[in-house]
């Protein structure tokens, strides 16, 4: 009887590890997959049109703003207004302090822009859509799983868009290099991301 628990034992494991193999490749097979994506959206800088003593400043980090809404002016110059519905990310200014349209005085994220944005190898980009359904998992929300689904494609590669793209080589060696392209996915999970504009994602493509 001992005998046969401990074949039954060793079958049910094996069992079970070869059930738990065979997920995992179905999961990987016909799926993309890259951790290069992170929850992002459009920031802009904050800068006075002119050199002079701030008047006056409403901004700090984490505040609300409205689009349009005055959010302070220097001296003898224009207001500065909220480009869109934000969020405040960065501020380094304070009140009648010296400033010149050099000085970024804050950053406003948009907070109806916020995506995921993933940056696919150009080998893997002819079998995406915009539309394609993507699962995407957020490193704050642990191994929960949101669905979404691809909404742009950008035309150009990341290297392109940076400046860093490599001249042709009239001579010597060359090293071929895979390029990234990015790809914009939006989720449908009602999920607040306002406070996570930044943080890494790992994304999930069926391209079965």
């Amino acid at each position: 009887m001992k005998k046969f628990l401990i074949i039954l034992t060793v079958t049910l494991l094996l069992v079970g590890g070869a059930a738990t193999g065979i997920y995992f490749i179905w999961r990987s097979t016909g799926y993309l997959t890259t951790d290069n994506a992170r929850v992002t959206t459009t920031l802009v800088g904050i800068n006075p049109t002119m050199p002079g003593t701030l008047e006056r400043f409403t901004l700090y980090e984490g505040r609300y703003v409205t689009e349009n809404e005055i959010i302070g002016w220097v001296e003898n110059a224009e207001t500065m207004r909220a480009p869109f519905d934000g969020i405040v990310i960065h501020t380094g200014a304070r009140q009648d302090q010296q400033v010149t349209p050099a000085d970024t005085l804050a950053v406003i994220a948009d907070i109806n822009n916020i995506h995921i944005q993933a940056n696919i190898e150009e080998t893997d980009i002819a079998n995406l859509y915009r539309g394609l359904r993507v699962y995407v998992t957020i490193d704050p929300f642990g191994s929960h799983e949101f669905m979404g689904y691809i909404s742009e494609i950008a035309r150009v590669t990341s290297a392109e868009l940076t400046g860093q793209a490599m001249f042709f080589n009239t001579g010597g060696t060359f090293t071929r290099v895979t390029h990234l392209i990015p790809i914009e996915i939006t989720l449908h999970d009602d999920i607040v991301l306002d406070n996570f504009i930044g943080v890494n994602a790992r994304v999930r493509i069926p391209i079965r």
